[in-house]
Parts: structure tokens; sequence; C-alpha cells
């Protein structure tokens, strides 16, 4: 099997891309947050402590919600399948974004509706599992999900290109309801027309590529000679061990992301409508990064060892780049920083689809994304707030990072892949 970079006429490499978009636009309603807080600070009168504590509870609310609906609504969205589970939930989140605008006034519902937000969004990770490991064979599947997560970094690296100008220009609230109109116009033909819960559902699947499908998944069917039930997959080292690796990368990337345009307002006194470009360079080497990692990790079969390198060196560049005084050296640490830590991204879900059955993709990536998300991104605005807003240590992030980088390492040692 080539390991080339796939070529887009097959149907499958296709699918990847439509699950691309729809990452990026559920991932531009989930940011929109970050951008509007220092302009909701501004008319609503909050004090700098005020803004760190309610973009905080707004951020933190989201990922309650997500989380807790990648644990429990998956197994639902699971019989009533992923194509049909996609349209549903594309559908929700725009209309949740745009209530977010139009119930403002008051933040009790505002909090709500970021609450809703995440309750649909949560889960679209566990159905895209579900269609790559349906889709794609173990071999291609670093390279499947990076195509998906890279609608994950094009949406970090874009909204601040994107949102910051616009919410200058017509206000935050008319620029959640575009980001909503937006997301749903683009998303649901897209899923109407190229996604399908199996290959022998779609058009355009030929014969070739039927057959790579098909004797992929004999092939690691073989493997799993015994039903594998939920109780016994919460008990399993490997699984446990991958989600507490998941909860440490949550704690880092997430908290970073979430609070790296206040970082650049409050800390460097940047005005708002100058920081697009500087919250934008860092991410551009994600899409470098998570490209090169998978290739790298499915050709010589070390994903979860480069994912620990990644984490090592990002370790050392959010320590270096918090401590820099020119911005430059910021940008720069930042920016090598992310290219790092995309190893781990690269290879986070094929992990977890490696370790499971075809039947449990989509319950374990829920049990698995849910609580890496409520934990890791619960705690990691909070942990990461008050070293960005107060000058606290900095070194306690970067401590974080190289411990996960040493549960990789043992990661690689159990599961080989």
């Amino acid at each position: 099997m080539s390991l080339a970079w796939p070529v887009l006429q097959e149907r499958r490499w296709q699918l990847a891309l439509v699950l691309c978009v729809t990452f990026f636009v559920g991932y531009l309603d989930r940011l929109n947050i970050s951008f509007a807080v220092p302009l909701m600070a501004v008319e609503f009168g909050w004090s700098a402590e005020q803004t760190r504590d309610y973009g905080s509870l707004l951020m933190g609310l989201f990922y309650a919600g997500y989380g807790l609906a990648n644990i429990f609504l998956t197994p639902l969205a699971a019989r009533f399948g992923p194509r049909r589970s996609l349209l549903v939930i594309v559908t929700l989140w725009s209309l949740f974004t745009a209530m977010g605008a139009w119930v403002s006034q008051w933040l009790m519902l505002l909090m709500a509706t970021r609450v809703l937000l995440g309750l649909s969004e949560g889960v679209h990770v566990p159905m895209v599992s579900q269609l790559i490991k349906t889709w794609f064979p173990r071999e291609e599947r670093a390279r499947a999900n990076s195509i998906f997560v890279s609608g994950l970094f094009l949406a970090v690296i874009l909204s601040p290109l994107l949102l910051v100008p616009l919410m200058s220009w017509i206000g935050w609230r008319t620029g959640f309801i575009l980001i909503a109109l937006f997301g749903a116009l683009v998303s649901l033909p897209l899923v109407l027309r190229f996604v399908h819960d199996r290959p022998s559902q779609g058009d355009g699947v030929g014969e070739a590529e039927l057959d790579l499908i098909t004797n992929g998944q004999a092939e690691e069917a073989a493997e799993y000679p015994d039903a594998l039930t939920i109780r016994q997959l919460l008990r399993l080292p490997r699984f446990l061990l991958l989600g507490l690796i998941g909860i440490v990368n949550n704690v880092v990337a997430l908290g970073m992301s979430s609070w790296l345009p206040t970082y650049f307002t409050n800390s460097r006194g940047i005005p708002f409508e100058e920081i697009a470009w500087l919250v934008a360079i860092p991410y551009t080497f994600s899409l470098l990064g998570i490209g090169v990692w998978a290739t790298l990790g499915d050709r010589y079969n070390i994903r979860a060892l480069l994912g620990a390198v990644g984490f090592s060196g990002a370790g050392v560049m959010i320590y270096l780049g918090l401590q820099a005084e020119a911005l430059w050296l910021v940008l720069g640490c930042f920016s090598l920083g992310v290219f790092l830590i995309s190893a781990f991204n690269a290879c986070e879900f094929a992990m977890i689809q490696r370790i499971v059955p075809l039947q449990l993709a989509a319950p374990a990536m829920g049990i698995y994304n849910g609580c890496t998300t409520i934990i890791g991104g619960g705690l990691g605005p909070f942990i990461v707030s008050p070293i960005i807003g107060s000058g606290g240590p900095v070194w306690i992030i970067s401590a974080i990072a190289l411990v996960n980088a040493a549960l990789l390492v043992l990661a690689w040692r159990v599961i080989r892949y």
C-alpha cells in the first residue's frame, strides 16, 4: 500500500475533506467567544478580574456540555448513524451560535447557549471516528485523521483574520449570526453529497477502493476475536493511559488557545484590532506539522513516539515564549511549539481507533473525547489564565507538557502504534 499523500479522486479521501470542512465550521462557532470576550468586557464594563472570570466561565461551559454529550449522547447518535447525526448537529450548532447573539444582554442566557452549543457539537468527533474507522485501513488513519483535524487548525488560523475585523466592523453579535449562517449553508450540502455511513452506500466508490477498505476491515477485525464491552473498555489499561494523555493535552492546548487573544491584548497591550495576525501566525505551522507528523507516523509506525518528541519540544518553546520580551521571539517560540505539539494531534484519534473494534469506535471515542474535554478543557483555561493574565509561574505549563511526553513514550511501549 502506498504511503504517499492521497489522490483525491478516491471517495474516502473526499469524505475526509468534507469532514475537515465540518470541523472548521464547528470550531469557528466554538472559538468566536474568545474574540468576543474583549469586546464584551468593554461593552459591559467588566473589570480585568471579571473579564478573566466570565471569560473562563463562558469557555468552560461549552466544554462541559461538549464533554457530557460525547459521553452520554454518542450511543444514541451511533444508532441514528453518522450521516444523519451530522446533519442534525450542524443544524443545531448553527442555531445555538445565533442564539448567543439574540440573548446576549442576559449573561445567564448567554451561558446557557454555550452549554447548548457544546451539547450539539459533542457527538461530532465520535461520529467522525466511526466514519474513519469504517472507511480507512489502519495504515492510512493518521493521515485521514490529520485531514479532519486540519479543520481545527484552519479555524484557529483563520478565525482571527475573519472574526477580528468582522466583529470590529459590525459588532460581535452580528458576527455570531453570520458565522452561524455560513456554517449551515456550507456544511449541510457537503454532508448530504459526500457522507455515507458505509462505503457500499455511496456512489463513486470504485471496485479497487472498496476491496482495499473491505480487506483492511477484515484484517483488523481478526485482531479482536472476543467482543469488547464498554465496561471492559473502561478497565482497559491502554484506554485509560490514552485518556490521561488526552486530558493533559487539553490542559495545555485548549488552555493556551483559549487565552491567546486576551494574552496579546492585556499582557502585551496590543489593540484588539491588531491581534489578528499575531494569533494566526503560530497556528499556520500546525498545518505543516500535522501533515509531516502524520506521514512519518503512518510510514514508520511510531505515532506515539513522535507525539512524545513533539510535547517535549513544545514544553520548552512555551516556557521560552512566555518569558521572552521581544514580540518576534514570542511569535517564533509559539510557532515552533505549535508545530511540535501537532505531532500528537496527528496520532491522537488514530491511537484510540487502533485499540478498539469497529462496533466500539464511536462510543469509545465519545468516552475518550468527553472525559478529556471535561477535565482537560475545563481545567485548561483556569490553569492558564492566572499564568497569562497575572504573571504566574510559566514553568507549570511546560512541566505539564513534559509529563505528557513521558506518558506518550509509555503509550508507544504498550500499543506499538
